[in-house]
């Protein structure tokens, strides 16, 4: 059923209505006050409220009711849910709480059963509830109603709803749609995208997520911002109650991680602060977006102007020289000692109207995409004349329209007034030259942002190939993903063409000897179920002298690790002898995750101090398309090595695509593995492919 009933109801009945001020009932009956459409008060204990007939149950009600508003206590929700649906009540809002937040499940299983049979679309239940500007619909019991605007936002925290609506007026920013999401038994954050996509009153869209149980989110959220800026704010950043995995990549690719990359691949522009959040959506919500790094600086302090300056190189933004127009124009209007130069040093007595007429003179500069002013108090400067006349100018010419106006009025008490002018009037205005060059810079940034197309050709190839292999070789494979050692796992990516050095599983010492006599060079390692990390526990010898005598190291050296490390019942079930690849190599780590939301999750890095020291690491969800992959690559700050640096030759990076685009198909077909590690892989010199060093699997 659509929402619109939920946003558009043209009758809302509300449960548990209250004539006792302080009462969340009496709160959500006086903020109905305005609403367009009728308004239906519920309780048994009452005849009327606020002169309304008051009725004692939904279904005494001789009216069709679109929308129900759920107030009454835990224990009695799931009854008057049942009302609703024999009413024929098409949405329901429970802002009533005590549900599985409390570990209340079995209460929230039978309000889910009830909203399904019935047909009811419900959002909560433990909600603020929802707004709809555009129809005065206020269903909350939040103390603030904003200004109609083009913001729709979602949030799982009915705190941080309210204080963002607080902090809305001191922003002139209006809202379209508001929704307290609560606990989601049934409207999820893909099924609002999903509405907002095509709402003509949205055009920004802002996310709180504490976490998402929603396998749709993602596809919806890239079909949302491909129209529409998404913003969003994931608390739980350093959660550190998770358990680390036993992988590289389970213990390197946390939930933040996973949803950096899911955010990443959506499209999402992510803010990391509450602060953050709250300039981003002002930021957005008033300023047009650029699709160039070009920027112009004003400023009546050099310092600052140099500092602006300094912030353009971290972020990657430019400062072109001026027009030879805008230079002959600035001459006019500026003193004989001005330097006319991009940043633009008005000097310190400037006046409102030399700010003024400069930013006029700029914003007509083709070569100029954005704007950051800057100014700071002195005993010449008037800030909130400053201010108006920035306002004025941004409001009358035409120029301004397509190019970004950012402020930075540097100081305290002087210029207090003067950035509050600013924000009401649709100006951002920051503390910090930095923050202005961040904001233009996030601004352009989402001109970059690319959503990730999940269909690639080659992509398909693979998967149809993978799965003729996999039915092909169906009891192989699962005998060897029935006890997935380095030996078996090797195996198992071998047959799905995976390139794997030649190797043995030695039982004896004899074994061990002739094995490594057949491969020449080679490399001994313990196989153990117990011993992940082999090198800790001395299990790994290098072009043995004495195979026989290594065999007995590698063996004793288990043992005595297995002693120190407490583990009982310890299974050697051999020794790996394989070729040592002695060729000219760098190491990387490719390894995949599954998670419950987002699916296959793929990690790449390069290998050593890399991963181990560094966490030079990039991720993307399955399925890896070769657009991405290039593009995961070179997210690695050590992207740079695999290009050859200092004269080293370059690696072969197209091996790397392709072994991320293959592992991602490998994970997607085979979803009982929980975690894979290829740590390292070996890449060869360009041309020259790679070799995958050891394997891990998790099941």
């Amino acid at each position: 059923m659509s929402l619109k009933y939920i946003f558009y109801p043209k009758s809302v009945a509300v449960i548990g209505a209250s004539k006792i001020e302080g009462k969340v009932g009496y709160a959500i009956m006086k903020n109905l006050k305005d609403f367009n459409g009728k308004v239906y008060p519920v309780n048994p204990k009452y005849d009327e409220i606020f002169g309304m007939k008051c009725y004692k149950s939904v279904l005494d009600i001789d009216d069709e009711i679109d929308l129900a508003v759920i107030v009454v206590p835990n224990i009695v929700v799931p009854k008057v849910l049942e009302e609703c649906g024999k009413k024929g009540v098409k949405g329901a809002v429970i802002i009533t709480a005590g549900f599985s937040e409390v570990g209340n499940y079995e209460l929230e299983e039978k309000i889910k059963e009830i909203a399904k049979r019935y047909n009811i679309r419900v959002i909560g239940p433990n909600c603020l509830g929802i707004m709809n500007t555009q129809i005065n619909l206020n269903a909350t019991f939040a103390k603030i109603f904003p200004p109609k605007g083009h913001i729709s936002i979602i949030s799982q925290s009915g705190a941080v709803l309210n204080a963002i609506l607080d902090i809305a007026p001191l922003l002139n920013i209006g809202f379209s749609k508001v929704v307290s999401i609560g606990n989601k038994v049934d409207i999820q954050e893909s099924d609002l995208l999903e509405y907002f996509k095509d709402d003509e009153d949205t055009k920004l869209v802002v996310l709180y997520i504490e976490g998402l149980k929603d396998k749709r989110f993602l596809k919806v959220a890239k079909e949302l911002s491909k129209k529409k800026p998404i913003i969003a704010l994931k608390s739980g950043r350093t959660e550190m109650g998770k358990k680390a995995a036993k992988s590289h990549t389970g213990s390197l690719a946390g939930e933040d991680v996973i949803y950096e990359s899911a955010f990443k691949e959506a499209g999402i522009i992510r803010a990391y602060t509450f602060e953050e959040l709250v300039d981003l959506i002002h930021l957005f919500s008033t300023q047009p977006v650029i699709d160039s790094n070009d920027i112009g600086i004003i400023t009546n302090a050099g310092g600052f102007g140099v500092l602006a300056a300094d912030s353009c190189v971290d972020y990657n933004m430019k400062l072109p020289n001026f027009e030879d127009t805008t230079v002959d124009k600035l001459k006019d209007i500026l003193p004989p000692s001005a330097n006319i130069s991009n940043p633009l040093d008005i000097i310190g007595d400037a006046t409102p109207e030399r700010y003024k007429k400069v930013i006029e003179v700029l914003s007509e500069d083709k070569n100029i995409k954005g704007l950051l002013v800057i100014l700071t108090p002195q005993e010449m400067t008037k800030p909130l004349e400053v201010a108006k006349s920035i306002v004025e100018v941004r409001n009358t010419h035409r120029s301004l329209k397509n190019k970004p106006l950012i402020t930075s009025f540097v100081g305290g008490v002087s210029v207090k007034g003067a950035k509050s002018y600013l924000r009401k009037n649709g100006i951002p205005a920051y503390i910090t030259p930095e923050n202005g060059v961040k904001a233009l810079y996030k601004l352009y940034k989402y001109s970059l942002i690319k959503v990730k197309e999940d269909y690639d050709e080659y992509v398909e190839k693979v998967k149809e190939e993978f799965l003729k292999i996999t039915e092909n070789n169906k009891e192989i494979i699962n005998q060897l993903l029935q006890n997935p050692n380095e030996y078996n796992a090797k195996k198992l990516l071998s047959i799905y063409g995976f390139p794997v050095p030649r190797g043995y599983l030695a039982k004896n010492e004899d074994e061990a000897l002739e094995y490594c006599k057949k491969l020449g060079k080679c490399v001994m390692k313990i196989v153990s179920p117990q011993i992940l990390h082999k090198t800790e526990a001395g299990g790994v010898i290098i072009n043995p002298d004495n195979p026989k005598e290594a065999f007995k190291k590698l063996i004793n050296n288990a043992k005595e690790y297995a002693k120190k490390n407490n583990i009982d019942n310890l299974i050697i079930e051999g020794v790996l002898v394989e070729e040592f690849i002695d060729r000219e190599k760098i190491e990387i780590i490719v390894g995949g995750k599954r998670d419950d939301i987002f699916g296959s999750v793929i990690m790449v890095g390069l290998g050593g101090v890399f991963v181990e020291v560094l966490k030079d690491v990039s991720f993307g969800i399955s399925p890896i398309t070769r657009d991405f992959a290039i593009q995961m690559l070179k997210e690695l700050k050590s992207y740079k090595v695999l290009e050859g640096v200092r004269g080293r030759a370059k690696k072969d990076i197209n091996f790397i695509i392709d072994t991320l685009i293959k592992i991602g198909v490998f994970m997607e077909i085979h979803k009982e593995i929980k975690e894979l590690d290829l740590n390292p892989v070996f890449v060869f010199n360009e041309n020259e492919g790679g070799c995958i060093g050891d394997v891990r699997i998790i099941k």
